[in-house]
């Protein structure tokens, strides 16, 4: 028997098992596997450990979204983001604000989603 020849109920358990990396991995083999990565239900959590996680395509943002972790630690950011905008070079403050406007526009994909569900909810 074939993987895809499962159904789609047993397809999503199956995806439950694996990371967003190995989930999106999969996608890419047929287009079967690649509905059953948008299944809403495979992404109540998400957990990003670097800036770099947040562009990948590798998740789906839905109205299912119910647990989100948005950290990362390195000597380098802790060294420069965690002084004081005031005592900052202008390289330090340039550092800062990509990480800044990288998770703000994608903490605003997240609350569009979000407002969005609500507002289906309440019509």
């Amino acid at each position: 028997m074939l993987l895809t020849e499962l159904n789609q109920h047993c397809l999503v358990h199956l995806f439950s098992f694996l990371d967003k990396e190995s989930r999106s991995r999969l996608s890419r083999t047929c287009l079967r596997l690649k509905k059953v990565f948008e299944e809403p239900c495979l992404w109540t959590r998400l957990q990003f450990s670097s800036p770099t996680q947040l562009r990948r395509g590798d998740f789906i943002l839905s109205p299912s979204l119910r647990f989100l972790t948005i950290s990362w630690f390195s000597i380098r950011v802790q060294q420069v983001c965690n002084i004081e905008d005031w005592l900052k070079s202008s390289f330090q403050k340039d550092m800062c604000s990509q990480h800044d406007g990288l998770v703000r526009d994608f903490l605003q994909r997240v609350y569009q989603i979000v407002a969005n569900a609500f507002s289906l909810l309440n019509e």
